[in-house]
């Protein structure tokens, strides 16, 4: 079958349209069209549906979508091989990760893997959702992925560092020259939720199992800073993404104190590609030598 192109197939399903397939892919939209026509054309069945903004499978794309996904690692798996006999550390590497290590880690660490392997391409998927990027490397539409705790699910997990929760005051809180905030101020202040945060999240911060009333909600850690930054509440961040703030706010080491493991996740070493596990080994030894806080 020559016309099963994996990789367009599974950036259309990621993306959800095949404009945005198209820029990621560096094709143009009426190159992605042709390429899903043509397999469609080619297996005798409708797998995308067209809609108004987008597209999405069909049932039959569904049932053939995990079929897909192992070519697809088979076939970069194959190319590692003959990278590996040619003596070309090549290939491809499928990243996902969310906003702290993107901005704070993630620069330093590909700059560094390709100054090494320069034939290696790498691909970055961002995802804020915890569990959503979990579904990502568990079902290897990635390669692997920085993950802000250790995954529940069936997935190795490599730690690379341990990142603190802090508050996050206006310059004229009362308590912004204090050395450590108490956790049970969150209930008398003004609290800006981040729309991500989860339950488990809150669990932790809170296990008496009260929380504390949102005064607003924001849809990303920029737009809450700003808002901690005008005097309109508190919030929590962690401390990796306090390293560098866009906004005037005041970081001050939560009362306990609470942290969270940041790792690398992959399903499985044994069966990732060759260029996947020198990302891995290179991301570990990154960061053993970077000292944060610096």
């Amino acid at each position: 079958m020559d016309k099963l192109n994996c990789n367009v197939f599974l950036t259309v399903v990621e993306t959800g349209s095949f404009k945005r397939a198209a820029d990621m892919l560096g094709y143009t939209q009426a190159g992605i069209s042709y390429i899903i026509n043509a397999l469609e054309d080619e297996l005798g069945l409708k797998l995308f549906y067209r809609e108004h903004g987008g597209v999405r499978l069909t049932s039959d794309g569904e049932i053939l979508l995990p079929l897909i996904r192992q070519i697809d690692l088979g076939e970069r798996n194959l190319m590692d091989k003959v990278n590996d006999i040619k003596g070309l550390s090549a290939g491809k590497v499928r990243i996902s990760t969310f906003n702290g290590v993107y901005i704070h880690l993630l620069p330093g660490i590909i700059r560094t893997f390709r100054e090494k392997y320069p034939a290696i391409d790498i691909e970055i998927i961002s995802c804020e959702d915890n569990q959503k990027n979990e579904q990502l490397i568990f079902r290897r539409d990635v390669d692997c992925g920085f993950l802000p705790e250790k995954p529940s699910s069936e997935i190795e997990f490599f730690d690379l560092l341990e990142d603190p929760y802090m508050a996050a005051v206006s310059e004229e809180h009362p308590l912004a020259d204090s050395t450590a905030f108490p956790v049970n101020r969150f209930y008398e202040d003004s609290y800006i939720m981040i729309a991500f945060d989860k339950s488990d999240f809150y669990d932790r911060v809170f296990p008496d199992g009260k929380r504390p009333r949102p005064a607003f909600v924001a849809d990303n850690e920029q737009a809450a800073l700003a808002m901690v930054s005008e005097g309109l509440g508190v919030g929590i961040f962690s401390h990796l993404l306090a390293g560098n703030a866009s906004y005037p706010v005041r970081f001050i080491p939560l009362n306990p104190a609470i942290t969270r493991t940041v790792g690398i996740g992959v399903r499985s070493m044994k069966t990732c590609t060759n260029a996947t596990r020198m990302f891995i080994q290179h991301a570990g030894d990154w960061m053993s030598g970077k000292e944060m806080g610096k």
